[in-house]
């Protein structure tokens, strides 16, 4: 397998830089004369538009009400080039790449929701599990239409994304309309450091069937690590079947989905990049080593699953290897790639190319169908943020026994809880459909080996 490079999907991480060669390896034929008029067409036409543009600036830097430098003109300009192109690719200044670094150790400070343009609307993907907009109430697709008091229209991500950060401890309140509604709420909120844990919720749900369960919200650079902890564990309890939930996971490191597939796949493409640039191109393959016994296996998604949660899940559906159950995916099938410039103080992140599934298909702005489609309502939806969001979650072995022991018997309650919660009368549907697949296969196992 060629080497794996850390590519970004929703979560960023920096790329060595690869020169281009703009020539090809083979000698060129001599152009004739029709060829050479276009070329020289084509250099003119170029030359008159930087020198239009150069006129710009200098109209700006002598006319504006305010003095204004050229850095500043220049960054602007980067910033529009960029945002006219995609919802994804962005210029990054020195400050906020530093930003960036930091969001990918797992912690950092701010409201914990990934945002695009969608439609000319600041369009809420999906926020992240036990942050502050996740707690109170911010959902998949929201349209924040005020921040602040302040309307986003022809607002920048960029500069939605500096309003909505803010010292520790500060309110915010996002004026949004929830989709497929038409009515808009305030929603305040606090800001707050973001711990992002990238494995929730690892137990049994089922003692009986010895069912497995394993939220898994993005993907970090110790995300297939930590798996393998959880799962090896969940093996020990002798775990026979696994929910593998990705929901409200907006994705991350391409190589991490890719080594997240691979623990379920012996062999085969896990997924393919493909951009106009042939140095985009790269195929990713399992290996059998390292791979989990071929346990029976059930993966949740929603509309908030996205980019390298779809990499996973695609790979599965398409691999045969497991169940997709829940709501069609988000449908980003784009990979950006962060390319610094100016020495490393800046960066571009570009879309370079689109993934495709093992069987070839491009699921961007389509998404993934689950095999079996279980909707929730507004009020449903809702209530599942509101239960999960009221969960503590912690991996420590005792407590889990605990949880488990004394939960037999009880519905299932998604990703872990204290015993005092684990009363809260919400039923989660899809968690509980999961389970009722997953008996249903083994009941049927054991009539098929039965004589």
């Amino acid at each position: 397998m060629k080497t794996r490079v850390y590519v970004l999907l929703f979560c960023i991480t920096l790329l060595s830089v690869r020169t281009v060669s703009f020539g090809q390896d083979k000698p060129l034929e001599k152009p004739n004369a029709e060829v050479k008029e276009k070329a020289k067409e084509t250099r003119e036409d170029i030359y008159e538009e930087f020198e239009e543009f150069i006129k710009v600036i200098k109209e700006l830097q002598d006319k504006y009400v305010d003095e204004i430098n050229v850095n500043t003109i220049l960054t602007n300009a980067y910033r529009g080039m960029l945002s006219g192109l995609d919802p994804y690719s962005q210029y990054f200044s020195s400050e906020e790449l530093e930003d960036l670094k930091i969001e990918t150790e797992g912690e950092f400070e701010g409201l914990g929701i990934e945002v695009i343009i969608r439609e000319g609307l600041l369009t809420v993907i999906t926020p992240i599990i036990d942050s502050p907009a996740f707690k109170a109430g911010i959902l998949v697709g929201d349209r924040i239409i005020k921040i602040d008091g302040e309307f986003t229209e022809n607002m920048s991500v960029r500069d939605a994304i500096k309003k909505l950060r803010g010292k520790l401890g500060t309110t915010i309140t996002l004026t949004v309309v929830h989709e497929g509604d038409t009515v808009p709420v305030d929603i305040t909120m606090e800001r707050a450091t973001i711990h992002v844990k990238s494995i929730r919720g690892a137990r049994i749900v089922d003692d009986d069937y010895k069912i497995g369960y394993l939220a898994v919200t993005n993907f970090q650079e110790n995300t297939t690590k930590d798996m393998d902890v959880a799962v090896q564990d969940l093996l020990k309890k002798g775990m026979k079947s696994l929910i593998l939930d990705l929901r409200f996971n907006p994705g991350g490191l391409l190589n991490i989905a890719v080594d997240m597939a691979d623990k379920f796949l012996e062999r085969g493409l896990i997924v393919s990049t493909k951009g106009r640039d042939t140095t985009q191109n790269y195929t990713y393959q399992a290996r059998k080593q390292g791979t989990y016994p071929k346990f029976p296996l059930v993966v949740l998604v929603n509309n908030g699953s996205a980019s390298a949660s779809e990499i996973v899940a695609g790979a599965i559906k398409d691999h045969k290897r497991g169940l997709l159950l829940g709501i069609k995916t988000f449908g980003k099938g784009s990979v950006q790639s962060l390319i610094p410039v100016w020495d490393g103080k800046t960066a571009l992140k570009l879309t370079t190319a689109r993934y495709y599934t093992p069987s070839g298909v491009c699921i961007h702005e389509k998404g993934i169908e689950p095999h079996i489609k279980v909707p929730l309502s507004f009020a449903e939806t809702k209530a599942l943020h509101e239960h999960l969001s009221m969960i503590d979650i912690d991996r420590d072995t005792k407590t889990n026994e605990v949880r488990e022991s004394e939960g037999k018997g009880k519905e299932p309650v998604p990703q872990g809880s204290s015993v005092k919660k684990e009363k809260s009368p919400y039923r989660d549907v899809q968690l509980e459909r999961a389970i009722d697949v997953l008996k249903g296969i083994e009941v049927y196992a054991k009539g098929a080996n039965t004589p």
